[in-house]
């Protein structure tokens, strides 16, 4: 008996909302597994079948059964490159003027199956933002992989990958995804599954295939082995794939608001590691020469008793962090080989956050000399020490959440012991 495929939900109401602005058809009969015709070639997909093809199982997946007859995708991502050129001087700066050129034709060029084409469409269909994140990661990727000068680096594929890297979101519940959802750790792991949805979409998709699939699937990889969803190391992540992992921080970098340089080179030099040294020096070098031709401003608004709080909070985190430690290494030589290697990353990486923290000067005040000498900054300390705190919350809530979802893996009792861990600080709830 052939196999069969069940419709996703979330994927089919995206493309039934899109259905009421663009016509989506059926490029192909669509059959149920029992042979009953549930869409004609031809024929619309909108809210009028939705339910019929969430009732039954396909012969094939719904995403090369159908086509949006007038794309937006390709007919707008050379214009939408064009702008994000313009509008940000450190992309500008990264991709190089004769690059830049380079890229933007290569794009112009690529040649995207109707399948890939009508999936873009429907992930460019829920925002305006959608198109220019992936636009940008695909550029920031093929031109970051000209430094590494590798046979294996291939621009056109790689920007492929930068286009559909994202499309696994349209497989989960969007409830949360929304920007400022307040997500718990096993929330996470929901979203923390769209690179293996997206690769498993593409690797048999006509115009994409494995090497794309791939570079999807590790697109939030990290070298040092403490990203998602595999944990992979170095030595373990192709160089296209480290290309891509570097563009979609950047890219999240310049759409988190303003000061993207002194962002981008905060974000690099707080938890070194993470990324392939080589990629990085251009982003640093680039980032210099934007922070080199404008005055460093203090942030759009400051509140010293808000930032006071926020420290507060990271300190009193940190000092349950010296504690866990402790007791981590009291025990260690007691837990299994597994619970040793996560423990010991995870202190590795904590202490990484606490020497952050410490570089500010303000880890061992008081409450009131804190806010004291946050009262009395001017603008580039106020503006550094903004970016500090806000990039060590976010890494301390990744690092609660890479923890403990990486403990569910464990053995019952190593498990419980990193629950045991975890328990005196409160679970984080951390921003999308």
């Amino acid at each position: 008996m052939s196999s069969t495929v069940q419709v996703n939900e979330h994927y089919l109401d995206h493309v039934v909302a899109l259905s009421e602005r663009s016509e989506v058809q059926a490029s192909e009969d669509i059959m149920s597994g029992n042979g009953l015709k549930l869409v004609a070639k031809g024929g619309r997909i909108d809210a009028r079948v939705r339910q019929r093809l969430l009732e039954h199982k396909l012969t094939k997946p719904l995403e090369s059964l159908m086509q949006v007859v007038e794309s937006v995708a390709t007919r707008r991502i050379d214009r939408v490159a064009a702008a994000l050129l313009e509008r940000h001087p450190l992309l500008s700066s990264i991709c190089g003027e004769a690059s830049a050129r380079l890229h933007m034709s290569t794009m112009n060029h690529l040649i995207l199956s109707p399948q890939l084409d009508s999936l873009l469409s429907v992930y460019a269909s829920q925002s305006e933002g959608k198109l220019e994140h992936a636009v940008g990661v695909a550029l920031l990727s093929a031109a970051l992989i000209e430094d590494l000068q590798s046979q294996n680096a291939k621009p056109g594929t790689l920007m492929l990958a930068g286009l559909m890297h994202d499309v696994g979101e349209l497989y989960i519940d969007p409830e949360l995804l929304k920007p400022g959802q307040r997500l718990t750790p096993q929330q996470w792991k929901h979203i923390a599954s769209h690179p293996i949805v997206g690769a498993k979409v593409l690797k048999d998709m006509p115009g994409a295939g494995p090497q794309v699939a791939q570079c999807v699937l590790h697109h939030h990889e990290r070298l040092d082995g403490f990203g998602y969803p595999q944990g992979l190391t170095a030595e373990s992540l192709p160089v296209m794939s480290q290309a891509l992992a570097v563009a979609e921080m950047l890219l999240g970098v310049l759409e988190s608001g303003h000061h993207h340089a002194e962002r981008a080179a905060m974000a690099i030099r707080l938890v070194p590691g993470e990324f392939n040294r080589r990629l990085l020096d251009r982003v640093v070098t680039a980032a210099r020469g934007v922070q080199a031709k404008g005055a460093t401003q203090e942030p759009q608004t400051f509140d010293a008793a808000d930032m006071a709080q926020r420290l507060g909070t990271l300190a009193t985190t940190l000092a349950r962090f010296r504690e866990a430690r402790q007791r981590i290494q009291t025990e260690h030589a007691s837990y299994g080989r597994d619970l040793r290697a996560l423990l010991d990353h995870a202190l590795a990486r904590g202490e990484r956050i606490r020497v952050s923290l410490a570089s500010t000067g303000l880890e061992s005040c008081s409450p009131e000399e804190t806010l004291s000498r946050l009262q009395t900054m001017d603008g580039p300390a106020r503006l550094e020490v903004t970016l500090v705190v806000r990039e060590l919350q976010w890494r301390l809530g990744e690092l609660e959440r890479q923890v403990t979802i990486r403990s569910e893996q464990l053995a019952g009792s190593d498990a419980a012991r990193v629950r045991a861990l975890l328990s005196p600080t409160p679970k984080a709830e951390v921003a999308a």
